[in-house]
This record gives C-alpha cells, sequence and structure tokens, in this order.
C-alpha cells in the first residue's frame, strides 16, 4: 500500500483552552474544535508529533488539556493508495479483540505526518477488508520504530483499545526485545535509569526529563558484538536505543544514535520486537505473542558464530 500527499496545502490550527474544556482529552478537543478533524485522525497527528501544547510537542493521545493552555495543530492531507503489489503481514494473533502483526523493518507502523509511505495499519486494514468484503478499522496501541522489526499490536474495537491502553498506562504491558548491539557488556545483566526528553538522553535532574527504566540481560557474546534481550519498563520514543547508546552499547546499524564504526556495521538497525505479554482486554487472562527473528538478523547471527 503506498501513500500518496494530497494536493492541499499544509495548514495549522491555534486554539486556546477555554475554562469549560479544562481536563478534556487533548484528541477530543482538536476533534471538536478543528473542522478538518475526525478524531481518528486527531489521535494519527498527536502520535505524529503534529500538535504542540505551550510550545511543546505532546504524543500521548489521552493528555488532558489545561484552561488558557494553548494548543497548535499542524494539518496535512494524505489519501492512501492501494496497490496489489503490497506484500501481507504475517498476522501472529487474532481474536475478536485484538490483531498482531509481524511488522517488517522498514515500514512505518502507521501514518505521521512527515511519512507519505505505506504502513501497517493500512496494510493490515486492507488485509481484513478482502478477507470480510467490508471496511474495517484498526485502533494502534503502540508503535515500533520504522527500522525495528516484529510484534505489532491493534485492537479490533475501541472498548478493547481502551482496555489494553489501562494496562499499558499501569506498566501490566510487558515488551522483550533483541538486539544486536557493539561490545559485550562486563555484566551478565543489568538496568539504565536515565530520564529521556524527546527522545535524547537527559542525565541531569530535571523537571521535564520523563523516567526512562530499560533492564537487558545478555543472550550471547561473539568477538565485539552481545546479543541482548532488552525489557523496557516504560515506553518512552527512541528510549531503547539511547540507553543503549548511553551506556555504550549502541545497537548495530542505528544511524541516529549509534557511532560512526556500529552504523554500518549493520544492514539496518538489529532491534526486533521479539514478544509482548499482556491481559487481555476481555476476560484478563493472560496473553504473549511472539515473532521469531526474521531471515536478515538471522544471517547477522550466523555470520558471528564459528563455523
Amino acid at each position: 500500500m503506498n501513500c500518496e500527499k494530497t494536493t492541499s496545502s499544509v495548514s495549522s490550527h491555534r486554539l486556546l483552552v477555554r475554562a469549560e474544556e479544562a481536563g478534556k482529552r487533548l484528541d477530543l478537543l482538536l476533534a471538536e474544535r478543528v473542522p478538518e478533524l475526525s478524531r481518528r485522525r486527531a489521535r494519527l497527528l498527536i502520535g505524529a508529533g503534529a500538535v504542540w501544547i505551550d510550545g511543546r510537542r505532546v504524543l500521548v493521545q489521552s493528555r488532558p488539556v489545561a484552561a488558557g493552555q494553548e494548543v497548535v495543530c499542524h494539518l496535512q492531507s494524505f489519501t492512501f493508495r492501494t496497490t496489489e503489489t503490497s506484500e501481507p503481514l504475517t498476522v501472529l494473533y487474532e481474536d475478536d479483540a485484538l490483531l498482531a502483526v509481524d511488522k517488517p523493518a522498514g515500514m512505518p507502523s502507521h501514518p505521521t505526518y512527515a511519512r507519505k509511505l505505506g504502513t501497517a495499519l493500512q496494510v493490515a486494514e486492507e488485509q481484513l477488508r478482502r478477507r470480510e468484503g467490508r471496511k474495517v478499522l484498526l485502533w494502534p496501541l503502540h508503535r515500533l520504530d520504522t527500522a525495528t522489526s516484529g510484534v505489532l499490536l491493534f485492537a479490533k474495537t475501541q472498548a478493547a483499545a481502551r482496555a489494553v491502553n489501562q494496562n499499558f498506562a499501569r506498566r501490566r504491558v510487558a515488551k522483550r526485545y533483541q538486539a544486536l548491539v557493539a561490545a559485550v557488556p562486563a555484566a551478565a545483566s543489568g538496568e539504565v535509569r536515565l530520564a529521556l526528553a524527546e527522545g535524547h538522553l537527559r542525565t541531569e535532574a530535571s523537571t521535564s526529563g520523563k523516567e526512562a527504566v530499560t533492564r537487558y540481560q545478555l543472550l550471547e557474546a561473539f568477538a565485539d558484538t552481545a546479543l541482548l534481550e532488552i525489557e523496557p519498563l516504560t515506553g518512552r520514543m527512541h528510549q531503547i536505543r539511547v540507553h543503549l547508546a548511553a551506556i555504550g552499547h549502541p545497537v548495530l546499524g542505528d544511524t541516529k544514535y549509534g557511532r560512526e564504526a556500529e552504523r554500518g556495521a549493520a544492514p539496518r538497525l538489529m532491534l526486533h520486537a521479539s514478544s509482548l505479554e499482556l491481559p487481555h482486554p476481555i476476560g484478563g487472562r493472560p496473553l504473549v505473542v511472539e515473532s521469531p527473528l526474521p531471515q536478515d538478523f538471522r544471517a547477522s547471527l550466523a555470520r558471528l558464530r564459528p563455523r
């Protein structure tokens, strides 16, 4: 599926939050005050970083607004064109409430303000539309970086989306990744606690930095590279990549946070979302969704292992 920018121009809306709107969700406020926006499109723009409150970018759709705040929303219209050559996504789990797919590296999770490529959200919705013979809507529950592969979860109903989002907020969702990193950690396991702000490392005490905690465990050691299992206990943007780079073990192929030597050491960012564990939104039973390492990741491991 391809995404093309329409001919409509980019515009901005500046809103002043009224007293009676205090406490309202940001996505709902935008849908009510901006004629061009549905609530769903408001959520997409927020997730894409196109919405600001009092001069700071906001990425949380459910953030409550306060009276007197200035909200700026940058609009950009897109049309999505389906192509018959789109590769179908591998379904890892599906029921009436949830859909989990295996997102390949290089595919955006969902539409963004800046990217105009096919996304996992549109491809998954199109697969369901063809199968069901009707339009099907999915609700993104989290995101993976475009260069990251692995488990990506969607809700098939609003009720399921609310329940899963509540579990994310309560830290009842466990996400695990595997990564090939530069150098071998001195300890077989460890924990990184460094606050993050806007995806960049902030080590000094700061009210603007947000708590970020990442645990890691050594799975396999090579001469100057290691395979780690990683569990982010918080969900900040680029958290794993920033934390690993901060302790001297950047992910191989990381063109943003890696050093020059690591940037060209792999065909892509060697980070894979290997599993997701959460209470099912209907009934609360434990659900574990797993994604095997993709072929390019396995090939990199094979080159590192002794013959």
